[in-house]
């Protein structure tokens, strides 16, 4: 289950409480959770076995141990790319080391990471294959949203299917790759 968090507040930890009760899995995702007054406390208070964050990765470095400890399994970092300069142009002069960062503290108190890549035509449609690199390196979920055409791409990579559940992706894997590759259904 997905929980937008918004602003002010809103939805109270109660309401978040209350909406996750029964469920297997529960994202909190919104206005970036980790800047929540008390999310750590949110996070320990859920009772469901899969507990993820969906973030932009800005802020996980200095929280993921208090996190984990806390009881979340895993994080969703949404990227749309891996390059500086690009990331930096288009995040507001953010930068993307602090994202990496984030990434590896996740890693290093053992969350299950996924990669929201939503790739842009022109832009970054370029970088395919170093997301897809990153399987063969890391445990990672690589799930490209549906920003572009994607069925070229699918056959050209000659992936497998992974079996299991996982909702709206169609996800796959190479054969020698850690990580898995995944498509985002088109609604």
């Amino acid at each position: 289950m997905r929980i937008e968090l918004k602003d002010a507040g809103v939805p109270t930890k109660e309401e978040i409480l209350e909406m996750a009760k029964g469920e297997k899995s529960v994202i909190l995702a919104g206005n970036e959770p980790l800047k929540r007054v008390g999310i750590a406390d949110i996070v320990k208070k859920l009772e469901n076995e899969e507990i993820m964050i969906e973030t932009s990765g800005q802020e996980l470095a200095p929280i993921a141990e208090k996190l984990k400890k806390a009881g979340l399994t895993g994080v969703v970092i949404l990227v749309n790319t891996m390059r500086h300069t690009r990331y930096k142009n288009t995040h507001d002069g953010q930068d993307l080391n602090d994202v990496i960062q984030g990434i590896n503290k996740a890693v290093n108190q053992q969350m299950k990471v996924r990669l929201q890549v939503a790739l842009e035509p022109g832009f970054s449609d370029d970088e395919v294959l170093d997301f897809v690199q990153l399987t063969f390196q890391h445990d990672y979920e690589i799930v490209f949203m549906p920003t572009m055409p994607y069925e070229e791409i699918k056959a050209k990579m000659r992936l497998r299917p992974v079996e299991g559940d996982f909702g709206d992706v169609e996800m796959f894997k190479y054969a020698a790759a850690r990580g898995k590759i995944g498509f985002l259904k088109e609604a």
